[in-house]
């Protein structure tokens, strides 16, 4: 074997010959050349087709063929040469002229790839009919190759089906829905896919090839997104596929002149096929080492089949696609919303009592039940007792909650409609109310027992007479909104609910007189620790919200021992800075007069007294105070009037006093405030059409400014040429800057200010504050979008949480405009201070 490997193969005749032919014209051009002939000359042997007796013609005809240059194709005997020893090449069979055939040249279908076509298929091994098809003698010997290859064909499919593995669960919903071909489809099919088997050996093979690869999977939805980018890209071409033929399964594209060399080459190839050494083809060795590996992968996997798998390991073996998690997580978010959502609406309506007729629900109090209305997304209760009826007896006396079943209700008590007032004066003079007024509204967004909701008291007055309870009314839509529950009681005012009077503190016990409408507020707080959580509250978390007047009595109450785990927090809201300073006796003795009013000499004849007859002979200066700039006369203190007094009961001392002995907390538990320009009123706005700097500095002129001779220096330090600037002064001399004062007593109340101004001379007004915290301010511009936000997060996160998002020890002052800005101090408060100003005639309520 040695001397064969060093022999190499000579040059000999064959592959002389075999170079001469590459060397031919191209087919192309030989088949342009023969067809034009053909029309010229038609020959009968043209037409016929290619039989194994038509090589028995006469020379006659094999010349006329040559001459006509049709293809002679030489048809090599069935049996074999013994090879010559010493050399690897078998020797050529000479063929006669009589074992020759004429074929005319013909093109399968797919042979001729134009530009633009697309072949999927993959090339046959053999040739195709270019040169002309290769006949073979042997029938029989052709159909026995044709069938062991057919049953090759067939184990493999069947092996690559047993082989295939479980398709998935995304996989076997999407094939749900498709349409499957019909039966007679699939048996034409099949039988045009056995014709095709049949036809060639080395389509045979690639039939066993592609029956043992499994079948590609349906595109997802991954797959249908990635598809179009994946085609953008250029793929690397793979060595020995040529792509312009087809090859690998590829798309290619072709040119005749291509075409005819490629198609020469694998006639060629075709013509002498490689002999092993035992004589048989390659082919039959690999389709039946193929065959043969295909049994045993059979066979192997009929007994993992047989093995028994437990759950365990079929669900680790189980392969979940993209398709299959997405489908599965979509399933079980379904299934979670409807958990939750069933939940809710179980545990609403465990917790929550029915609606009658869609709209009224009922609550329990400790006196009975009540029934509410629903409005806005929320419910609402009002006019519910919280306190017996202050007249005959119990006028001027301290509230009384009620502790009997006298007081009570039956059945069910309908608090649809709104409560009437407690009696008071309005700013036109005339009085409205009743005295039996001791009622409150509810208005909260649930009425059930968990997850209680934070509560907010209001309590609203223009003036301690009143009238009440101003704009201080409850929303529900923000009460829905800010999940709180609003309460808003009703309290005694003028007289019926501040009068100190001797003949009434000897009668009372403890020996005390003044102050009802302190209690009245007491009790509500008492009630509300009782009864709030029937309403869907928590007692622990209660809020006072004072405005104006009431604002001051708030002020007062706070430090107040009475107060005492009543109330949680704070929020006043432009009060007076003026709290009682007077002792009990000094207010007995300045009220006097208002039984010399009546004529009367003891308290039965004041309880006989009708409302409208004790409100004529109240003295109009316990009624109306100062709101605009000081006068000379205000420096007599004695013509002021205060209603609030040192009872003794209630208030022990100046609230200032209580305030320098408090320590510095984290969390405050009041908040002060006031608006820039809250001394506005229409009556002040309509001396002047338009204010110009003459005017407003005259009218500084005739006040107690002037007198001190300040007008020039106020006026160039407010810049006084308007309307505004005048406001601003009053404000800060009345409100503002007295309040500030009480604020610096404590240091950890916060202190802000509102400056975001509305209307033609954008005045941030006396009610913007509280209008913006329960949604009643209208914004316009962007600017008063900002401050409504910037408001209601001030005081709904106070509520929630117990402090003051953008208070600053150190920069104690907020000043509200856009937004809530810290600042160090407010300005002009040190300049009315130092000119002894403020406090000294700040607004008293």
């Amino acid at each position: 074997m040695g001397e064969l490997e060093e022999k190499e193969t000579p040059p000999t005749e064959t592959t002389t010959a075999q170079q001469e032919t590459l060397e031919e014209p191209k087919e192309t051009d030989k088949m342009l050349d023969t067809t034009k002939k053909t029309e010229k000359t038609p020959s009968p042997q043209s037409s016929k087709p290619a039989t194994p007796n038509a090589g028995k013609k006469s020379p006659v005809g094999d010349k006329t063929a040559e001459e006509k240059g049709h293809e002679i194709i030489d048809i090599p005997e069935e049996k074999e040469k013994p090879q010559v020893e010493g050399s690897c090449v078998p020797e050529e069979k000479k063929i006669s002229k009589e074992e020759r055939e004429v074929k005319p040249k013909k093109i399968p279908i797919g042979g001729l790839k134009l530009p633009g076509f697309f072949m999927k298929n993959k090339p046959k091994a053999e040739g195709d009919g270019a040169e002309g098809e290769l006949l073979e003698k042997d029938a029989e010997d052709k159909d026995k190759e044709a069938a062991a290859l057919n049953g090759d064909a067939a184990a493999a499919a069947a092996a690559g089906a047993e082989a295939k593995p479980r398709p998935g669960l995304g996989q076997r919903l999407r094939s749900f829905f498709v349409r499957k071909p019909s039966a007679e489809k699939e048996k034409k099919a099949l039988v045009n896919g056995d014709a095709d088997a049949k036809s060639e050996a080395t389509a045979e093979a690639a039939a066993v090839e592609e029956a043992a690869v499994e079948p590609p999977p349906k595109r997802g939805l991954l797959n249908a997104i990635k598809l179009p980018i994946a085609n953008m890209i250029p793929k690397q071409r793979k060595n020995g596929d040529d792509v312009e033929m087809g090859l690998g399964g590829k798309a290619g594209l072709a040119s005749m002149e291509t075409l005819d060399d490629s198609l020469k080459d694998q006639d060629t190839v075709d013509r002498a096929p490689v002999k092993n050494a035992n004589g048989t083809d390659d082919i039959k060795s690999e389709l039946k080492d193929e065959k043969l590996a295909a049994e045993q992968k059979l066979a192997a996997e009929e007994d993992e089949r047989d093995r028994p798998v437990s759950l365990l390991q079929r669900l680790r073996g189980y392969k979940c696609s993209v398709d299959d998690a997405l489908i599965a997580f979509g399933i079980l978010l379904f299934v979670l919303l409807l958990a939750v959502i069933g939940y809710v609406l179980t545990h609403e309506t465990l917790t929550s009592p029915p609606l009658r007729e869609g709209r009224y629900i009922l609550a329990v109090t400790g006196c009975g039940p009540v029934e509410g209305v629903k409005e806005d997304g929320a419910f609402a209760f009002r006019g519910i007792p919280y306190a017996k009826a202050p007249v005959d007896e119990l006028r001027w006396r301290p509230a009384q909650l009620i502790d009997s079943i006298d007081g009570c209700w039956n059945d069910t008590l309908q608090t649809h409609n709104s409560s009437v007032v407690c009696t008071q004066r309005l700013g036109n003079g005339t009085t409205v109310g009743d005295e039996d007024c001791l009622f409150l509204d509810v208005v909260t967004p649930h009425v059930r027992y968990t997850n209680p909701l934070p509560v907010v008291v209001l309590i609203g007055a223009e003036s301690l007479a009143g009238p009440s309870p101003g704009i201080l009314r409850p929303s529900a839509r923000y009460s829905r909104s800010h999940d709180v529950i609003f309460v808003r009681p009703n309290f005694r005012l003028g007289i019926f609910g501040f009068l100190a009077l001797d003949a009434l503190t000897k009668e009372a016990h403890p020996r005390t007189s003044g102050n009802y409408a302190l209690t009245d507020i007491i009790a509500v707080l008492k009630w509300i620790q009782l009864n709030i959580v029937n309403f869907g509250g928590d007692p622990k978390s209660v809020t006072l919200l004072g405005h104006r007047a009431g604002a001051t009595l708030v002020s007062a109450l706070v430090s107040s021992p009475k107060l005492k785990d009543l109330y949680t927090r704070a929020w006043s809201s432009s009060g007076s800075a003026i709290f009682p300073g007077k002792p009990l006796a000094e207010a007995e003795k300045l009220n006097q007069q208002l039984m010399v009013t009546l004529d009367c000499s003891d308290v039965e004849c004041l309880r006989d007294a009708s409302s409208e007859k004790l409100w004529a002979a109240t003295p109009d200066t316990w009624l109306h105070f100062p709101q605009d700039l000081p006068q000379p006369q205000e420096i007599n203190s004695g013509s002021r009037h205060e209603w609030l007094v040192l009872d003794g009961d209630v208030l022990f001392q100046h609230p200032s006093e209580s305030w320098k002995r408090d320590q510095a907390t984290e969390q405050p538990l009041l908040v002060v405030g006031a608006t820039a320009h809250e001394a506005h009123t229409e009556k002040l706005r309509e001396l002047h059409a338009n204010w110009t700097k003459e005017e407003v500095r005259e009218y500084l002129q005739n006040s107690q400014i002037g007198t001190l001779g300040l007008t020039d220096e106020v006026i160039e330090r407010y810049n006084a040429t308007n309307y505004a600037a005048l406001v601003s002064i009053i404000t800060d001399i009345r409100t503002v800057c007295p309040l500030l004062t009480n604020a610096r007593l404590q240091p950890s109340v916060p202190f802000y200010v509102v400056t975001q101004g509305e209307g033609e001379d954008q005045l941030a007004t006396v009610d913007a504050d509280v209008q913006a915290i329960l949604g009643r301010y209208e914004p316009h511009t962007v600017e008063q979008r900002r401050y409504v936000s910037a408001m209601q997060q001030l005081f709904y996160y106070y509520v929630s949480h117990g402090t003051v998002q953008s208070f600053e020890p150190r920069r104690r002052v907020i000043n509200v405009g856009q937004d809530a800005q810290p600042q160090e101090d407010y300005e002009h408060c040190n300049y009315w201070i130092s000119k002894d100003i403020v406090p000294r005639y700040a607004r008293i309520d």
